[in-house]
């Protein structure tokens, strides 16, 4: 059989079965691997050469700081300390949560944001008698448009950014405004649609909510303290570490700027306070990007990227305009419906072959118009992204059901909205030429 068409085969029945979510997308991401292999597609040599070991790297630094800042309670404390400063006003909070749900997601796991912020959201809206729905909903949305904003917001960031050569201040630059803007109309949508359904506190709910001290959160101030600083200096060197690299000549390239300051932690913190953060390391999606690199590399290698990106130039030429609106609400619409990550990763690899043709835009306006539809997209439904998923399952453990219905009706209209801001910024950098 023609290798191209196995290639094809094994791709496209591991990226139903992931949609499908039957299996562990883990699972079939190594299954799909392994396949590739079995039918001589590629030795496990070349399998392994497909795996991009600086998205690796930085996804492990990352993870590794944030199951510290978690385990320590840091995301509850600073949850807390947010409805306090907002005197637990139902309206300030409505407001307030999704915008630091975006901030924080905009610089660590999303997944990990809402697995924290989705239960001290609901504890609140329980006492004050909120309903709950619409603000969980609100925060994810905000959650994966802030994930947007910056390269290590969004798995599919990391992906585009380390596959095509782009770096963290690159999407800050370009990315960050149009995120900004898309969040601020999601977010007044959200706010407009639920405004009479957010109430007022009466004093029996303020007292109760009085009583949760934000300092009792803390369940390690050292490794608190640790956490916190290993997180700043993880940012900070993801912002200079072209500079070093320039100027100074120390290889720090992204992945060490994450790992280096994890592992330190690790070391200062020491004995069973590290061990306890390494258990936690999310390795299941890093297996995952493992296994998804191999299949998509099965690709690549046959020339099947090659074929494709030929024909998406082709039917574009010329057209500039439609194509960037075809990669932002072709992006939105399929990340909506299936995993973005496995979708990132595929057109990485087309837009590197895109660019060889003539007649298209600059690499960099299609990776950011790729990158915003994914995230966005992600919006559209319970399963478009993995918070997605964390916050409606959280609801559903504690007896909150949201439902399908109730999450569609919200997040469509919402989701809509945003990436035709995200296609009016692209545009804008198109007809300025500012990409």
């Amino acid at each position: 059989m023609d290798k191209a068409l196995v290639a094809i085969v094994i791709f496209v029945l591991t990226y139903i079965a992931i949609a499908t979510e039957k299996i562990n997308r883990t699972v079939v991401a190594f299954i799909g691997a392994l396949l590739l292999i079995l039918f001589n597609v590629f030795d496990i040599t070349k399998a392994v050469g497909f795996i991009s070991w600086d998205t690796i790297g930085l996804l492990f630094g990352m993870f590794i700081i944030v199951a510290a800042l978690s385990g320590a309670g840091f995301f509850t404390f600073l949850a807390l300390v947010l409805a306090k400063w907002l005197n637990y006003s139902p309206v300030k909070i409505f407001i307030f949560f999704p915008i630091m749900t975006a901030f924080l997601s905009a610089f660590m796991d999303s997944v990990t944001v809402m697995l924290f912020f989705a239960t001290l959201t609901y504890e609140i809206c329980k006492i004050s008698k909120m309903d709950v729905a619409p603000l969980i909903i609100t925060e994810v949305m905000l959650a994966n448009i802030g994930g947007s904003a910056t390269m290590v917001g969004d798995p599919p960031n990391v992906i585009l950014g380390l596959k095509l050569g782009y770096y963290f201040n690159d999407f800050v630059i370009h990315n960050g405004p149009i995120s900004i803007v898309a969040g601020a109309f999601t977010l007044l949508y959200c706010y407009l649609v639920n405004r009479k359904s957010i109430i007022s506190l009466g004093e029996g709910p303020k007292l109760g909510l009085g009583n949760m001290e934000p300092s009792e959160a803390i369940e390690d101030k050292k490794q608190f303290k640790v956490g916190l600083c290993a997180f700043g200096t993880a940012i900070l060197f993801l912002i200079v570490h072209n500079y070093i690299e320039k100027f100074i000549h120390i290889p720090l390239t992204a992945p060490l700027a994450a790992m280096v300051p994890a592992f330190i932690m690790l070391v200062v913190l020491g004995g069973k306070r590290s061990e306890r953060i390494i258990s936690k390391v999310n390795y299941e999606v890093i297996l995952f990007f493992m296994g998804l690199f191999v299949v998509v590399g099965g690709l690549e290698h046959t020339g099947v990227i090659e074929v494709a990106a030929n024909s998406i130039t082709n039917l574009f030429k010329g057209n500039h305009l439609e194509f960037l609106s075809t990669i932002v609400w072709g992006s939105g619409v399929i990340s909506g419906v299936v995993d973005n990550v496995p979708f990132a990763l595929s057109m990485s690899y087309i837009l590197e072959n895109i660019v060889k043709f003539a007649g298209v835009p600059a690499l960099s306006i299609l990776v950011w118009a790729t990158s915003l539809g994914a995230d966005i997209g992600g919006n559209f439904s319970p399963v478009g992204a993995s918070a997605n998923l964390v916050a409606y399952t959280t609801m559903e453990k504690r007896g909150q059901s949201i439902g399908w219905g109730r999450w569609l009706k919200l997040s469509i209209p919402a989701t809509i909205i945003a990436l035709a801001v995200a296609n009016i910024g692209i545009f804008i950098k198109y007809i300025t030429g500012f990409f």
